[in-house]
């Protein structure tokens, strides 16, 4: 019966992480070494910034994922007065093979297409 209910936990935790969406935090950490060139302060993206893109990529594997990843950048951009314009060219800077539309303050994330945003 312990071995039953040991199995049990393990598939609970197993199917809540594989359900589980990239957080904000992991989002913000990803992206925060890019904040400079988002905001027009540099002309091109630091190697850090291109390895948290790289990142963030990788943790985009559903709409789910995407969606939320979406939201997070939407609510750090206002924060920060990013341009969104600045978004859809990071990946190419970064020589990421990725599609990253213009988030901005009035962008719904919930219309991402699943070849949108990472």
């Amino acid at each position: 019966m312990a071995r039953f209910l040991s199995v049990i936990v393990l598939l609970l935790i197993i199917s809540k992480s594989a359900l589980s969406v990239p957080s904000c935090g992991e989002v913000v950490s990803d992206l925060a070494p890019c904040l400079r060139f988002l905001r027009g302060k540099e002309t091109k993206p630091r190697a850090r910034c291109c390895s948290g893109v790289k990142e963030l990529k990788g943790l985009a594997k559903t709409k789910a994922d995407r969606v939320a990843i979406c939201n997070c950048g939407k609510k750090a951009g206002s924060n920060f007065e990013i341009d969104s314009k600045k978004v859809t060219i990071l990946p190419k800077k970064c020589g990421v093979d990725i599609k990253m539309p213009a988030i901005g303050k009035n962008f719904d994330c919930s219309k991402v297409k699943l070849e949108d945003l990472l």
